[in-house]
């Protein structure tokens, strides 16, 4: 539907649909900031939370997964999708009953995640020379630094470490939602009337 003079009604109408467009997700941008800003300042909450809902997924899936497999058991790999759910439906109830020995898991999978990339990285980029490597290989090297403090002060670093991740994500979410939402402003602003 085309938005015409019929469709807004008055000027002001206008001014309304263009502080629609923007609005909304700049204030869903400084909620999910604010959302980050409390995750950060409570991480060992956010890391247990963090495991909790890593659980219920992988609880979730797996149950879907299995009713998928019945779904195509005659068209379809029954078996692969069966397994599959039942291993992830398991996973997730274990997470669930014991959340800190989930969390114990998920970041021991971050820190190793973030040791080998780095190394990957940091390798890759000294091998190849390409221009801009000495950007990626600095990266490499806190990629692997992380790693290290992560695999060196375990197991307290699984009640911070899902924590920051997950607040820091969530925090640069949120601006980068706003930033968006500051530019289509800028470009609806720039609209003729």
């Amino acid at each position: 539907m085309a938005i015409t003079d019929s469709n807004i009604g008055s000027t002001g109408g206008r001014t309304n649909l263009k502080s629609n467009v923007w609005g909304g997700p700049f204030v869903m941008g400084l909620l999910i900031t604010l959302l980050g800003v409390v995750a950060l300042s409570s991480i060992v909450f956010t890391s247990l939370a963090t495991a909790v809902f890593y659980g219920a997924m992988l609880f979730v899936g797996g149950i879907f997964e299995v009713i998928h497999a019945f779904r195509v058991r005659k068209s379809g790999p029954f078996l692969m999708f069966l397994l599959g759910g039942i291993l992830s439906a398991v996973v997730g109830a274990l997470v669930l009953m014991n959340p800190g020995a989930g969390l114990l898991a998920l970041t021991l999978l971050i820190g190793g995640y973030f040791f080998a990339s780095g190394l990957f990285r940091g390798i890759t980029s000294i091998a190849d020379r390409y221009e801009g490597w000495g950007w990626d290989f600095a990266y490499g090297l806190v990629s692997v630094a992380l790693g290290v403090i992560i695999f060196a002060q375990m197991p307290y670093s699984s009640l911070w470490a899902p924590g920051i991740l997950v607040g820091v994500e969530i925090l640069s979410r949120g601006i980068a939602m706003m930033a968006g939402a500051l530019t289509v402003r800028k470009v609806v602003r720039e609209l003729p009337a």
